[in-house]
């Protein structure tokens, strides 16, 4: 099965051990200011998640790129610069919603193709999301894949959530199951509100975030961690271990966890379910449904937050 990164497959972030290095590290990549739609200045953002325990971000503004080097934030976190763009839909979707990052030069990707601004974001070592396809109303048939060099797709999204179209698995799944390709997903906030001022109703923020397996805390280790897929994303939950073995045609799958009412191993070929009764656990053995090419975990929290693995290509046991 083909994979949409530069490495040629996804990583398993769980088997990058911690005394080569490796550390976990909390982030949110979506999220605006006063530079485009968002309720405060960069500033206020920044110190926001650095004071809710969050290790990286990006002020991913409308149109226009947030320059990291217009806030300041502690030793050890990490700003990514990006932007969030909005080439026209020529196939009879909404207006796309891309999240770029590492970016570096703007555009007015507004009167581009889709097309072309993939491929300017590309040449300039950017990385392009597909952004909250649910509550875009994207049709992975129709909208996405007559494009071409995606890194990812968010799976999940606060303030769609907000809105009620939060989450995006089933257009994940969708996509890799067309295109026959493995994509990573980021998980995040798109933060526009103020936590000090909130409206009400709208509670927008520190829900969803991506952990990332890194050796250093820079821009550039993180994102060759979201591209390879070396991440999980949670709105709560924690993914400690993800091991699969094979014997034969059968594949067994063992999830180490926070605690956790259930598991889904959603494949290519239906999926399953692992739950104890009602009983909450924290460790899980069960089989993978037989003849899957791949499989993604969803770990569901007893207060129902969820957490979500990479998928894994079972054709490389």
């Amino acid at each position: 099965m083909a994979v949409d990164t530069a490495n040629g497959a996804l990583r398993n972030p769980f088997e990058l051990p911690d005394s080569d290095g490796y550390e976990w590290v909390k982030g949110n990549l979506h999220s605006h200011t006063t530079n485009s739609d968002g309720r405060v200045d960069p500033q206020t953002r920044v110190d926001g998640y650095v004071g809710a325990g969050y290790d990286y971000l990006c002020l991913s503004d409308h149109r226009k790129i947030t320059r990291v080097d217009t806030v300041e934030a502690p030793d050890g976190f990490v700003l990514v610069q990006g932007v969030e763009l909005h080439p026209d839909n020529p196939f009879g979707g909404q207006r796309h919603h891309f999240v770029c990052l590492g970016m570096e030069e703007d555009m007015d990707a507004d009167v581009m193709p889709p097309q072309l601004v993939i491929d300017r974001v590309r040449s300039q070592g950017g990385q392009v999301w597909l952004a909250h396809p649910h509550w875009s109303s994207v049709n992975i048939a129709r909208d996405t894949m007559p494009l071409d060099g995606f890194s990812g797709i968010e799976v999940f999204n606060t303030v769609c959530r907000c809105m009620g179209r939060g989450e995006s698995s089933v257009h994940w799944d969708d996509w890799m199951e067309q295109e026959q390709k493995l994509y990573p997903m980021l998980c995040n906030d798109d933060l526009h509100g103020d936590p000090e001022n909130p409206k009400k109703g709208r509670y927008d923020w520190y829900q969803g975030w991506t952990m990332a397996r890194v050796k250093e805390r820079t821009s550039e280790a993180v994102l060759e961690a979201l591209s390879s897929g070396a991440t999980y994303g949670s709105t709560g939950p924690t993914i400690e271990h993800i091991s699969l073995s094979k014997s034969g045609d059968e594949v067994e799958a063992t999830v180490k966890c926070s605690e956790a009412q259930r598991i889904f191993a959603v494949s290519d070929k239906t999926g399953a379910e692992y739950q104890e009764k009602g009983e909450i656990f924290t460790e899980a053995t069960f089989p993978v449904r037989p003849g899957a090419q791949w499989v993604r975990f969803e770990v569901v929290g007893p207060n129902g937050a969820k957490a979500w693995s990479n998928p894994f290509d079972l054709t490389e046991l």
